[in-house]
């Protein structure tokens, strides 16, 4: 069955072989200071999903699911809504380069935001400095 948790430091090499096939690379303060919420099968990690604070805004961050956990996404995608909303914040971003998951992510209501729309807070945030380099990004919000 499975279940969710946030991410604490006893989680760092669990989470560390899940995400380094993705290519992520995750800080220990960001994962021992509870910045993700892991979805979890017998303490395995199927997936995992960040949420960075930037003043008045979130930023995802490695939303990561294993294929047989991608059924559980949608419902689990609504807990960290109700934890951004919880930490008082007013809208939730993200920013990728997977140009296949953009259809993806509009069904769970995000739009697509120009470059000169993105707020201060978000757009100095290291998650989206890290980002925005790369080639064929896009950012997207969604209001809480």
């Amino acid at each position: 069955m499975y279940y969710l948790s946030i991410s604490k430091s006893t989680d760092i090499e669990g989470i560390e072989r899940f995400a380094a096939p993705q290519g992520v690379e995750l800080h220990y303060e960001d994962i021992s200071s509870g910045k993700f919420v892991l979805l979890k099968e017998e303490g395995s990690i199927k997936g995992m999903i960040g949420l960075e604070p930037c003043g008045d805004y979130g930023v995802l961050r490695s939303f990561l699911f294993k294929e047989e956990a991608q059924a559980q996404v949608p419902a689990r995608f609504e807990t960290i809504l109700a934890l951004a909303k919880e930490k008082g914040l007013k809208k939730i971003f993200l920013i990728s380069n997977k140009l296949q998951a953009l259809g993806f992510f509009e069904a769970l209501q995000f739009e697509r935001v120009k470059n000169g729309e993105i707020p201060k807070d978000v757009r100095d945030s290291s998650v989206v400095e890290k980002v925005w380099t790369i080639s064929e990004t896009y950012i997207m919000e969604r209001a809480l």
